[in-house]
């Protein structure tokens, strides 16, 4: 029988026994799994509605599969990775947003 159904959005994995008894006996609760939006806000790319699209592109590039529909947790190793990698991912992401994008209109012929 699962006690918890915690699970990290990054790896997968469940808090270890020991992160798991801090949690379950002390006061602390799961103080170092934290949302990924703070994550995220930290590396200097807020999770907004605005930038959903770069956001999830930046989530794949670091996780290698598409952030879950609503984001929970990532355990303190995925953090680590995220706040180490995100800033190089982030200068990567040459998509351009809606303000930087160039119209072209041409004849429509139907």
């Amino acid at each position: 029988m699962l006690l918890n159904t915690l699970r990290c959005d990054g790896c997968g994995r469940g808090p270890k026994l020991i992160e798991w008894l801090r949690a379950e006996f002390t006061s602390d609760g799961y103080a170092e799994w934290r949302h990924p939006g703070r994550i995220f806000r930290e590396a200097g790319i807020p999770l907004s509605y605005e930038n959903k699209d770069r956001c999830a592109r930046l989530f794949e590039a670091l996780f290698g599969h598409p952030p879950p529909e609503e984001m929970a947790y990532l355990c303190p190793e995925c953090q680590e990775w995220a706040l180490r990698e995100l800033p190089g991912l982030a200068a990567l992401d040459k998509n351009p947003g809606p303000e930087d994008r160039t119209i072209h209109q041409q004849p429509y012929y139907g």
